[in-house]
């Protein structure tokens, strides 16, 4: 079942193919703000503002989460719990939300890791972490972001959220002058950004092993033909042209692809999955939003369609679950349907990185008054970005950290990165040169039941660039 906070939890979903999440607010400017199948089958126990002000309920307050805390200590290289105080350390920041398609669960995520860093973590080097926000809701705001963070002497590097609108500018134009995290690549400006480095496989990764399991490993058997439905915005055509098509292809099966509108109501689905051919083919992939997939599990059941579904984690958001209770239907999420990731997922417990993270961002909504607070989506990954950087940056030392010095701390990375499974090598994939990782992780969703199909718990994970090259 399930693993739920005492605040209800409105996801987007683990994204890995672009979400149409949606913001009440934001103007688009500038704001700084502190602050192969197994069997094995693992289970899950029951279970953006920024802070309203400051509170702990750490080991460094006096608490009782040592053993949580000491996760933290540890990855990011810190002796012992302690508030940080002084002087900030800024890190820049750059998101896509306040429009269609906004992705505010990266904010979420980074400010209370930022939050955790400042009150239990020691900071960097025991000064505190600042954000330095820059929103982009069009293309031409990449631009501006990019100038503002070279404006600024601060900002030594700049970390992303999740960018479909602006990204290939703000790339060119920090490029070679203050390095660029990536927090999703989703895009093919992400992919192939230069002095750029991303720390989750992205759509890449997840995509494409999306395609090799459902083309070479599904336990239904070899598919001769495959469905695919697919967001018509940059994120889903470069998920279905360029990372989907020609790995089904390659592995001998014949693949019809129907592009959706990030628009469509309900009633667009059916016509769109009939015309995709799903009830004659063997395997169906939609690359859908969360209101996609919603739009999807309906038309199927509506269509009689059985086909198996391979889907990213976009499918397991918390409006998935919500719309099961309300049709009656129960369960977490669709019955049978098998989830793309980035190694562990959030809904399988064991990995003490997102064990600890579930437990820090439930502490932080807690704390600030944030009802519905987004802690999975992109969340996830972002907190464990920021706490990469700070580990980067005890590393370097808090009055060496340069650009320059950040760059290097990224290339001589080989992992493991928090909460994603396998290693790290930035800078040496062919393909896409941005990514560090590659891994992914296949999960099922089975009687009520979460089951590691080829992830990092059953040490299984899937590398699509040991396939592609």
């Amino acid at each position: 079942m399930r693993r739920s906070f005492r605040l209800a939890a409105v996801a987007c979903a683990l994204g890995l193919v672009v979400a149409s999440c949606s913001e009440d607010s934001g103007d688009g400017d500038t704001a700084d703000t502190t602050a192969a199948p197994a069997e094995e089958t693992t289970v899950a126990p029951e279970t953006t503002e920024a802070p309203a002000e400051e509170t702990t309920t750490s080991a460094a307050a006096g608490g009782d989460n040592a053993e949580r805390d000491q996760v933290g200590l540890d990855y990011v290289g810190a002796a012992e719990a302690s508030e940080a105080a002084g002087e900030p350390v800024v890190i820049g920041y750059v998101n896509q939300e306040g429009a269609t398609p906004a992705f505010p669960e990266n904010t979420v995520g980074l400010e209370a890791a930022v939050d955790y860093i400042n009150s239990t973590l020691g900071g960097v080097q025991g000064r505190p972490v600042e954000i330095k926000k820059c929103v982009v809701q069009k293309e031409e705001d990449g631009q501006k972001c990019a100038q503002e963070m070279l404006a600024d002497e601060s900002v030594q590097y700049v970390l992303t959220g999740t960018l479909v609108l602006g990204n290939q500018p703000l790339y060119d134009t920090l490029a070679g002058q203050k390095p660029v995290f990536i927090g999703n690549p989703v895009t093919t400006p992400d992919f192939l950004a230069k002095d750029a480095f991303a720390f989750t496989p992205g759509s890449p990764g997840v995509i494409q092993g999306m395609a090799i399991y459902a083309s070479t490993m599904l336990p239904e058997g070899k598919p001769a033909k495959a469905a695919v439905v697919y967001s018509d915005n940059a994120a889903g055509q470069a998920a279905y042209n360029l990372l989907t098509k020609p790995i089904l292809e390659a592995n001998g099966v014949a693949v019809t692809g129907v592009p959706i509108p990030d628009t469509a109501g309900p009633q667009d689905f059916a016509p769109a999955i009939q015309a995709a051919g799903a009830a004659d083919a063997d395997v169906f992939i939609p690359l859908v939003t969360i209101q996609g997939c919603i739009g999807t599990y309906d038309a199927l059941k509506q269509l009689g369609i059985t086909t198996p579904v391979v889907t990213t984690g976009l499918c397991f958001g918390t409006p998935m679950t919500e719309h099961l209770a309300q049709t009656g239907e129960g369960g977490d999420v669709p019955d049978g349907w098998y989830f793309g990731g980035y190694g562990y997922g959030y809904f399988i417990p064991g990995n003490p990185e997102i064990d600890a993270y579930l437990s820090v961002v439930e502490d932080f909504g807690e704390a600030n008054g944030i009802e519905n607070i987004e802690y999975t989506g992109f969340a996830g990954p972002t907190y464990g970005n920021a706490l990469t950087l700070v580990k980067f940056m005890n590393e370097i030392g808090v009055d060496n950290v340069t650009p320059d010095a950040m760059r290097q701390a990224a290339l001589a990375f080989t992992g493991p990165m928090y909460g994603v499974v396998g290693p790290m090598a930035c800078g040496k994939n062919p393909l896409f040169p941005s990514l560090c990782g590659t891994q992914m992780s296949i999960q099922q969703y089975k009687d009520g039941e979460w089951i590691s199909i080829a992830d990092g718990f059953n040490g299984k994970p899937i590398d699509p660039s040991a396939v592609t090259g």
